[in-house]
């Protein structure tokens, strides 16, 4: 700083001029002030380049199916008695989806807890006739004819019993199918039948999907199988912009005959809002990998077909650098032409640009 000092010389007093009306002595102090920047007064937040290894990616159109999607057929006949759901009703397993009237089942179940408890009796009673038979055989006080004949009585009765016991397990069965059960939670889809219309074991009731479990099917052009087999990842794109990754892909083992794609099966996390069977979202998949320069997007001047970084010196003085650039992903951009690995960069190329300008203005002065 520079300080230069002039001092004005006391006025005269005038003739006849009172004494009170003299002249203060006034001081001036001209101060220049010269405040030279340097450009590292201020050292800049930035990054030096490396190498990093960048998957090449291909966007493919996907649609999205439920993994879990069927239709419930009865399993016996009868007159749908009940309906407890509808088309777009949400399901929790287990739950009853509808009725079938069980008058016969029920009456067939009585006949056979009946005839159950007959071939018992029977199998108990030929049990102590042959206790007793074979005690007394032993004792050679009954023939071999008797033996033989109680034995296969005993044998007779046992299996007339697992006869009764499993037509009582199938009645019981065809009591529990007129309760139609929802196999696993989700949203019903279709109903196939009315309230009191007749079925039959086949017969169509309802359709429903698992919104929790969902999946993607992509068809892959055959160049990029190798790769995508390789690599195993995936993101789904939505049209809100929103990135879904996803790392558990099945590649089909055989081309489609006439388009010689191969189907892709990307499996989605659990419980994905806004995604439902049949809509089109968009997939990237990575096919290759290579090294190249990232460098992060906000480091990047865009002016028009201008792309410019502020490459900085060993001084850390920063100069306009034009590059090429290519993909980006993530946060950054590529770098194709301009700068190489080791290079250091400005973070914020409007405080760089700020450091330059102070630079210039004391010559400018």
């Amino acid at each position: 700083m520079h300080f230069k000092f002039t001092r004005l010389k006391r006025p005269k007093r005038r003739c006849g001029e009172p004494a009170m009306f003299m002249r203060k002595p006034i001081t001036w102090l001209s101060i220049s002030l010269i405040y030279l920047l340097s450009p590292n007064a201020q050292a800049l937040e930035s990054i030096t380049l490396q190498s990093e290894t960048v998957s090449q990616s291909i966007t493919l159109d996907g649609t999205v199916e439920a993994i879990r999607s069927s239709t419930v057929a009865a399993q016996t006949a009868g007159t749908v008695s009940a309906v407890y759901y509808d088309v777009d009703d949400r399901v929790e397993p287990g739950a009853i989806l509808l009725q079938i009237s069980d008058s016969e089942q029920q009456a067939r179940l009585e006949q056979v807890q009946a005839a159950a408890r007959a071939a018992q009796a029977t199998l108990k009673d030929a049990e102590q006739s042959f206790i007793r038979i074979q005690g007394i055989y032993k004792k050679q006080l009954a023939s071999q004819s008797q033996y033989d004949q109680s034995k296969n009585h005993l044998d007779a009765s046992k299996a007339s019993y697992g006869q009764a016991m499993a037509a009582l397990k199938e009645a019981e069965k065809q009591v529990s199918y007129t309760k139609v059960i929802a196999p696993y939670g989700g949203v019903v889809t279709e109903r196939h039948i009315e309230l009191g219309e007749v079925v039959a074991p086949g017969s169509l009731l309802m359709s429903g999907i698992d919104l929790e479990y969902l999946r993607v099917n992509v068809d892959l052009p055959q160049r990029f199988a190798a790769g995508v087999r390789q690599h195993q990842l995936a993101e789904i794109l939505l049209p809100d912009n929103q990135v879904i990754p996803a790392k558990n892909l099945t590649v089909f083992p055989y081309a489609d005959a006439q388009t010689h794609n191969f189907k892709v099966r990307i499996e989605l996390p659990k419980s994905q809002a806004g995604l439902y069977p049949g809509m089109m979202v968009k997939v990237s998949v990575p096919v290759a990998s290579e090294q190249s320069l990232m460098i992060p997007q906000q480091a990047l001047i865009i002016r028009s077909e201008l792309r410019a970084v502020y490459l900085l010196n060993e001084q850390g003085e920063p100069k306009l650098r034009q590059v090429r650039t290519g993909a980006s992903a993530a946060g950054k951009i590529e770098i194709l032409s301009g700068l190489q690995a080791g290079d250091r960069i400005a973070l914020d190329p409007n405080q760089a640009l700020k450091q330059i300008n102070a630079a210039r203005s004391p010559s400018d002065a």
